[in-house]
């Protein structure tokens, strides 16, 4: 019988495809992993099935905790938006970065201020720029655009590691409805009120030093024209956000003023789907990170997901955003990239329980969003999937942070992590792969702005989580709310502490005998790691300075115009009706 293989040219080649299969494999195998991260906002532990909800339909989200690492003890460094979201991507506390305010202004209120996440901070987008990899931000920044002058983006994603972006570099509001809703107003109902009664009092004055022929009453006309100016900037800034905030940005220019919330979801999902196929040909791995608007208000869905869930309008966005995780999974898969890259699931902080059913749910923690300590506003989901490395259909009932994705990234891309500064970030892979179930952590701090709240204690035991808790919200009586968000200015000092084991006391609802031995010990313990931690905060400028937060006239931002002149543009890219 005639045999191919018998010929010496045959033989020659199959060595040749032979050896570049072995040499494609090697290659392959050395090949740095993608890392997809998605982020949710304002999402609560609750809210997802994989989390015991069973009236929302999430299956994509599900299947990652199925196929991936689940962990049940997740929580972040603040439970606001810009603080938290420093940490997650530098893995260092917000205080190291200024990002830890001591006013009641605790996020990036204005996209035209001069606060954000500084310069010289290292996020993990740098890292993985080091190691050669493309880097995407898709949806919400929230961490300030520009700084010593106008233009000059120095706290812009492109400026932080990032080669694009798409999306809000503020945050949503409840204004962008531009339906007379107010999130201003809804903190301080009758804040138009005092500021009129000021307006109203300055002229009183000023009538009255006319009258009685007062001698100064030049300078005093300059004081009240002043006072009133000042009056006038606050009514103007905090009661037009719409106009001010509502914008969408691709890299450094606006695309779309004001930005049109019902169907931006499958705008995000189309342009990450575009970053991966771009990215796919590319030699060098991608980082990508999905910021997701979703489900922070105003809520707005696209057609498809209006009136979906039994849930109303929040249910639907958590079910469109589960939508856009599957749209951007699937991606991995058609391509081939599933088994080698890392994808992490999480939230930003716990649910805004003020807003009701619009707000999420947090379980069996008490409080939520903005509240500072309670487990509700810092315990969120948190889902690590890589198919290569990590075991399927694994929990982690051990304590995790936010931050420790930043060691994660840098072990993954093979970069060695910074050493000029405190990473508070810890390598939780060998607890991730169950090569060990025990916590890098032995303590972990949680703020409300500047203030120190609580201080989580991990004995090396295992077993047990303590948590220290100092000052606490001044709830609504009888509830664990507060009027609209908790402001770390109303925070009531405890003395002595609270303590509770949170592991059988999760709703920290039975705090330990603050006489007995094992609450002098524990207090003990933590008293020592508080002294360590704040001896390891150097001085930094507060980002979050009224100099810095406030919104300035110069840096503004405005397409086809000149601000305040024809503010509104449409993302021409978009003008298909499938993206409503």
């Amino acid at each position: 019988m005639f045999n191919i293989s018998n010929m010496p040219m045959f033989n020659n080649i199959a060595r040749g495809v032979l050896i570049l299969c072995i040499f494609k494999q090697a290659l392959s195998a050395e090949r740095k992993p993608n890392i997809v991260v998605f982020i949710a906002d304002d999402l609560g532990y609750a809210d997802l099935g994989c989390y015991g909800n069973n009236t929302l339909k999430t299956p994509h989200i599900d299947s990652l905790a199925r196929d991936g690492v689940r962990l049940t003890h997740h929580v972040a460094t603040a439970s606001v938006c810009t603080p938290s979201r420093a940490a997650l991507l530098t893995g260092r506390h917000q205080m190291r970065s200024g990002l830890a305010p001591s006013t009641n202004i605790r996020i990036n209120f204005w996209v035209g201020s001069r606060g954000g996440l500084p310069p010289s901070e290292i996020t993990f987008a740098e890292l993985t720029e080091q190691a050669g990899y493309r880097n995407a931000l898709i949806g919400k920044w929230h961490l300030g655009n520009h700084r010593d002058r106008p233009g000059d983006h120095a706290h812009h994603p492109l400026s932080q590691g990032f080669h694009y972006f798409y999306g809000l570099l503020g945050t949503n509001f409840d204004d962008f409805a531009n339906d007379g809703s107010k999130v201003v107003l809804k903190q301080r109902p009758y804040f138009n009120i005092q500021i009129l009664a000021s307006w109203l009092s300055i002229v009183a004055c000023l009538i009255y030093a006319y009258r009685a022929k007062y001698i100064g009453v030049f300078l005093f006309a300059v004081l009240v024209f002043s006072l009133t100016a000042i009056c006038w900037y606050l009514y103007y800034i905090m009661n037009n956000l719409y106009f001010l905030n509502s914008m969408l940005h691709r890299n450094h220019d606006i695309v779309e003023q004001p930005a049109e919330l019902v169907g931006l979801s499958k705008r995000l999902v189309h342009e990450g789907l575009e970053f991966i196929t771009n990215s796919s040909g590319a030699d060098s791995p991608f980082l990508l990170v999905m910021s997701f608007v979703h489900v922070h208000t105003v809520l707005r869905v696209s057609r498809d997901w209006d009136g979906s869930s039994a849930h109303g309008i929040f249910g639907d966005a958590v079910q469109e955003m589960d939508w856009s995780v599957g749209q951007i999974l699937d991606a991995l898969d058609s391509s081939g990239q599933r088994d080698n890259t890392l994808v992490y699931f999480t939230s930003d902080h716990g649910a805004h329980k003020e807003l009701g059913v619009h707000g999420g749910c947090n379980g069996v923690f008490k409080g939520g969003k903005s509240h500072g300590a309670p487990e509700g506003g810092i315990r969120v989901p948190g889902i690590f999937r890589w198919p290569a490395v990590l075991p399927a259909g694994r929990t982690v009932d051990a304590p995790v942070s936010l931050m420790d994705l930043f060691p994660l990234v840098a072990k993954a891309a093979g970069i060695s992590l910074p050493d000029d500064r405190a990473i508070d970030g810890r390598d939780v892979l060998p607890l991730l792969k169950g090569d060990t179930d025990v916590t890098p952590h032995e303590f972990m701090f949680h703020y409300c702005g500047s203030i120190l709240a609580a201080v989580r204690y991990i004995p090396k035991t295992g077993g047990r989580v303590w948590k220290q808790v100092s000052h606490m919200p001044n709830y609504l009586p009888g509830t664990d709310v507060c009027k609209f968000g908790c402001r770390c200015s109303d925070l009531i000092l405890q003395d002595p502490p609270l303590i509770y084991e949170v592991i059988s006391d999760p709703s920290e609802s039975h705090p330990i005998d603050s006489q007995s031995v094992e609450y002098a010990d524990i207090s003990k313990k933590v008293e020592a790691a508080i002294k360590v931690h704040e001896a390891s905060l150097e001085p930094v400028e507060s980002m979050f300075s009224y100099t810095n937060v406030l919104w300035r006239y110069t840096y503004q931002e405005c397409c086809n115009g000149t601000f305040p002149f024809y503010c509104q543009c449409s993302d021409s890219k978009y003008s298909n009706k499938f993206y409503v």
